[in-house]
């Protein structure tokens, strides 16, 4: 088996903050909120919750980097 250069890699996003419910703990971004309530408190308990607190994501000061060919991340 022939082993990879990694001669093309893209540039990964930065992670992005995301935001936790107050009242079933789910940990989403903001693109996947959508509708602006929490989608389990409202499929699990039929409540339009919108009581969110903001995490961070981890700054490690790094960029990440993933060949195109292999799928290997590279972080500098």
């Amino acid at each position: 088996m022939k082993s990879c250069k990694h001669e093309v890699l893209t540039l990964m996003q930065p992670k992005k903050t995301r935001l936790r419910c107050m009242h079933c703990h789910l940990t989403i971004t903001e693109e996947e909120l959508g509708s602006g309530c929490c989608p389990e408190c409202l499929d699990v308990h039929k409540a339009r919750r919108k009581d969110f607190e903001k995490i961070d994501g981890p700054d490690t000061g790094t960029t990440r980097y993933c060949c195109e060919k292999c799928g290997l991340v590279v972080e500098c």
